[in-house]
């Protein structure tokens, strides 16, 4: 009678731990990736295509499936108004549009600054998705991180072909 509760409760955590350091690995990702961009006073698209293999590279052993990476400069004007100078988009999606307005976390929000924001994203399937068990028929959940650094060289970074 024990024993079925016990696998059970095995089962679970095993699903918890893979999904915890899928989400570990998620927030490196896009925070390295961002904080890579933000260390260059100016990048290229073929840089921020590099920008795949890194996050491919934290993610080992583990496979990345569905990968949505959005790569964004950010320049803050003196009113302290937040507009887009380039963004680079590896999911299909379309980059934001230049000179959009976006949001930025208040504590980030400082005038003639500039900022580059990570967006990753990527599918977690559940390694024991049991639907005839489970009733579910969720088999996968995707696991997103965003982060916002300074730039660290001179005022801005430019993309040239962005």
């Amino acid at each position: 009678m024990l024993a079925p509760v016990l696998i059970v409760l095995y089962l679970c955590a095993f699903e918890l731990t893979m999904g915890l350091s899928v989400s570990k690995k998620v927030t490196m990702a896009a925070s390295t990736v961002a904080d890579i961009v933000s260390r260059s006073d100016k990048v290229a698209k073929s840089d921020l295509e590099g920008m795949v293999d890194v996050t491919n590279a934290i993610f080992v052993p583990y496979g990345v499936k569905n990968l949505s990476l959005k790569i964004t400069g950010i320049s803050i004007d003196s009113s302290k108004q937040a507009k887009v100078a380039w963004s680079w988009s590896h999911s299909g999606t379309a980059p934001y549009a230049v000179g959009a307005t976006v949001s930025v976390p208040s504590d980030m929000l400082m005038a003639d600054t500039f900022l580059v924001r990570s967006e990753l994203s990527v599918d977690h399937e559940l390694v024991m998705y049991l639907p005839a068990l489970s009733g579910s028929q969720i088999n996968k959940i995707t696991i997103g991180r965003e982060f916002f650094f300074r730039q660290r060289i001179n005022t801005d970074i430019t993309c040239s072909d962005c």
